[in-house]
């Protein structure tokens, strides 16, 4: 695969889209980790973090 190829597969799953609206946030990284983290795993197709219970060793993937 050739650099041009990384490119175009790029944009064609939207991660230039992705880039773009998340390199303007610029230094608003705690009022907005919690809404990358949910976009940037939707980008992946990953399951997002559950919410977090009163018990914690029932907390394996929250925020």
């Amino acid at each position: 695969m050739v650099c041009g190829d990384v490119a175009r597969i790029a944009e064609d799953v939207g991660l230039v889209e992705f880039l773009d609206r998340w390199v303007k946030s610029e230094a608003a990284e705690r009022a907005n980790y919690q809404l990358f983290l949910t976009e940037l795993c939707d980008f992946l197709a990953v399951p997002r973090p559950e919410p977090t219970l009163a018990e914690d060793a029932q907390n394996t993937y929250v925020f």
